[in-house]
C-alpha cells in the first residue's frame, strides 16, 4: 500500500471527524498502526478541532473563513482546497508530539 492512499484515507478520517460525520477511532488505528496510533490520535483532535468553525450555528471553514457550509459540502471543500494544509498541520503536530514524548521518556 502506497504512501499516497494513506495518506488520502487519514485526510478523509481528520476531515470527517472535524465537520462531525460518523468516524471511528479504530479506523484510525487501522490507518496509521497500532504503534502510532495514541499520539497520532491527539494530533488528529487538536487539528480537528482547529480546521472547522462554527459562528451562528453555521459550520465553516477554520483556515479559509469561507461558508457557511453543510457538513457534506464543509467535508468537500476541506479535502479539495485545503488537503495537503491538513496533512502538513497533522504531521507537524505529530512530530512535535513525538518529540515532546521522547524527552520526558527515561531510558
Amino acid at each position: 500500500m502506497g504512501f499516497s492512499i494513506l495518506s488520502d484515507r487519514l485526510l478523509k478520517f481528520i476531515v470527517k471527524r472535524a465537520v462531525g460525520l460518523p468516524a471511528d477511532d479504530i479506523d484510525l488505528q487501522k490507518i496509521v498502526g497500532s504503534s502510532k496510533y495514541t499520539l497520532m490520535r491527539k494530533a488528529v483532535g487538536s487539528v480537528a478541532s482547529i480546521i472547522v468553525t462554527e459562528k451562528n450555528g453555521h459550520l465553516r471553514c477554520g483556515l479559509c473563513g469561507k461558508g457557511p457550509f453543510t457538513r457534506r459540502g464543509l467535508y468537500l471543500h476541506l479535502i479539495r482546497i485545503h488537503g495537503d494544509e491538513i496533512l502538513s498541520m497533522v504531521e507537524e503536530k505529530y512530530e512535535e508530539l513525538v518529540k515532546n514524548y521522547s524527552e520526558i521518556t527515561w531510558y
